[in-house]
């Protein structure tokens, strides 16, 4: 075929490029290192051009290159309208997802992906990291192939891999009690003293945000980001919701869904009193929501905190903030008997599947649970005992029967 041309370039590579005008349009393309690589590409130039003279559509096939693309300006977006910590987080898994990228290869097509690339991907990350850290890196891989997938219109019919890998979670899924959400709330609002004076101001109103923080959490169901980005603006104060004056419209970080929280318990009053105290900004309910490193200050007070009450807080068999996400669902579960049109209104899930997975044992239901099995042995002993007493009953009346033979027979 002709057109084709070899050329040396700075670093002594031999490679070779195509020069041709076909139906008034100019191709022309170098940087191919063997000359049938240039022939493919223009047999494919101009296919396009006979293709888009047709009037058909082609859409160029996606590489791994694009796909890292794709997901890594979502995440951008995604995290203008959260915290410093997400974007950081973010740039790290794309960094991660580079070196997956770089092992299929970069220019390969994502149609090529296949799951046991995702295994083998899994089982090399085995050996460098933790178990539940490569199971996390695995999920942001498949929702790289997601993302993709949702962007780009020749992946529309794909076949998208999926990998599910067990993952021990770092804390116990379980509720928080109420004797531990009080001890932690008193600990918070009136921190012990410190053996120096120096930040101690600084420090008592960190701790009191977190305080209000944790009420929150318990009060919405919401995750920390939700919360700790609460705007004034999603607060209506004057309009009936399930009988409440006002609700609060919580923005899911993780859905991008919206969900609307009753004005219960002290929900107005905490967020009124911080207003009052100037203990809010023009925007946001935390004046140091824009902050950079507010979400890990909060946890970190919250964990100082939980250490300060003797508490089991972030550490094993123990609870985190986001345990009261848990323990938000549960309690609602408990109290409405079950109802989880209800309940999934106010957690926002959209699956039973999803929902279960915050409903965790009480004290309470365990106590239930035993006096339930406990009352089962009761009906066999309570038997055993009608038993007896039918036996006896029976003994009685055939002796009064052989007794009043005897008279008839006497």
């Amino acid at each position: 075929m002709k057109n084709f041309y070899p050329y040396t370039d700075e670093h002594g590579q031999k490679l070779y490029g195509y020069e041709r005008r076909y139906k008034k349009r100019q191709l022309r393309k170098r940087g191919f290192t063997t000359k049938g690589a240039a022939e493919t590409d223009l047999r494919q130039a101009m296919d396009d051009i006979d293709a888009e003279l047709r009037g058909e559509i082609r859409v160029k096939p996606t590489t791994m290159r694009e796909a890292l693309e794709i997901y890594r300006r979502k995440l951008k977006v995604r995290g203008r309208d959260k915290s410093a910590n997400f974007n950081r987080h973010a740039d790290s898994v794309c960094r991660t997802l580079q070196a997956f990228v770089d092992r299929f290869g970069a220019d390969r097509l994502i149609r090529e992906v296949t799951q046991t690339d995702l295994r083998e991907f899994y089982q090399t990350l085995c050996f460098q990291i933790s178990r539940n850290s490569a199971g996390v890196t695995i999920g942001y891989a498949q929702g790289m192939l997601k993302a993709a997938q949702e962007a780009k219109a020749d992946l529309v019919n794909w076949l998208r891999p999926t990998l599910t890998v067990k993952r021990e979670t770092e804390f116990e899924r379980r509720v928080v009690e109420p004797w531990e959400y009080a001890k932690l709330i008193q600990t918070l609002l009136t921190p012990p003293p410190k053996a120096t004076h120096r930040g101690d101001k600084a420090r008592k109103a960190l701790w009191r945000d977190a305080g209000d923080t944790v009420q929150l959490l318990r009060l919405t169901g919401g995750r920390l980001n939700e919360v700790l980005r609460l705007r004034l603006n999603q607060f209506y104060w004057d309009r009936w919701l399930d009988g409440v004056h006002g609700f609060v419209r919580l923005k899911a970080t993780k859905t991008e869904t919206e969900r609307d929280i009753p004005l219960w318990g002290d929900i107005r009053e905490i967020v009124n009193r911080r207003i009052l105290e100037g203990l809010t900004s023009e925007e946001f309910v935390f004046a140091r929501a824009a902050t950079e490193d507010f979400d890990r200050n909060i946890s970190s007070a919250c964990r100082l905190a939980g250490k300060a009450a003797e508490l089991n807080y972030g550490r094993a068999h123990g609870f985190t903030c986001h345990s009261f996400r848990h323990t938000f669902t549960t309690d609602l579960m408990e109290k409405t008997a079950n109802d989880v049109g209800t309940v999934m209104r106010y957690t926002g899930h959209k699956t039973i599947e999803s929902l279960s997975i915050y409903l965790q044992p009480t004290d309470n239901g365990r106590l239930l649970a035993t006096q339930a099995m406990t009352d089962v042995a009761l009906i066999l002993r309570s038997s055993e005992n009608a038993g007896n007493i039918r036996n006896a009953e029976n003994a009685l009346s055939t002796d009064s029967k052989v007794l009043n033979l005897r008279q008839v027979s006497g």
